[in-house]
């Protein structure tokens, strides 16, 4: 039987695994018959809410590269999150990160096309810059908690991800959103194995 470990707050309870539907929940779990996966550092980069890409850049040699692609397939919760606004009103920029040439996350960033002319314009202009430099500029710009999905709840990975090569190493993904001015954007983050090559 398979079983996951499921982490809140540092602490590990066993919960058997309920189905193969992709669905976010606020705890996240970790498959245990993963093999060389360290779910105690996968913790340490999953709980922080700060840049990721910033503490990267200390233990690694950080490369992000942006993906251009005319096919724009949003998930199902990144339409809901923006039911009153229609697919094609919808601005997606997609980004592989890279730390020591090893990839270890893939992030989405969605907004309507209407909110890149108040704040979030910089995203626009953003190519291979991290999005920290545009989140955590004010204050005054809340982040969200956290949901989680992972490889076993995840089947429509491979509708989003660009490289179905990396949909292998997918691990874990955490979705949340940055507001400011009650403008939001909702950012989804897919990590991969290589991640744990780097501990937190």
């Amino acid at each position: 039987m398979a079983y996951n470990h499921i982490f809140k707050d540092g602490l590990a309870t066993t919960k058997r695994l309920l189905g193969l539907k992709m669905h976010w929940q606020k705890k996240y779990s970790a498959l245990t018959n993963e093999p060389n996966i360290s779910y105690e550092n996968l913790s340490c980069w999953l709980k922080n809410r700060k840049s990721l890409t910033n503490h990267l850049k200390n233990l690694a040699d950080l490369r992000i590269e942006q993906i251009t692609s005319n096919n724009k397939n949003f998930s199902l919760s990144e339409k809901y999150y923006f039911k009153p606004f229609r697919a094609e009103s919808l601005y997606l920029r997609e980004v592989l990160i890279y730390a020591n040439n090893f990839p270890v996350m893939y992030a989405r960033t969605v907004l309507p096309y209407k909110y890149l002319r108040g704040h979030w314009k910089d995203i626009k202009k953003l190519k291979t810059s991290p999005l920290s430099s545009v989140v955590y500029e004010r204050a005054s710009i809340k982040r969200s908690s956290f949901t989680y999905a992972t490889s076993a709840t995840c089947n429509g990975v491979k509708k989003v991800m660009p490289y179905g090569s990396l949909e292998k190493d997918f691990v874990i993904a955490r979705q949340s959103s940055f507001t400011y001015k009650q403008k939001s954007i909702l950012l989804s983050e897919f990590f991969f194995k290589a991640l744990n090559k780097f501990d937190y």
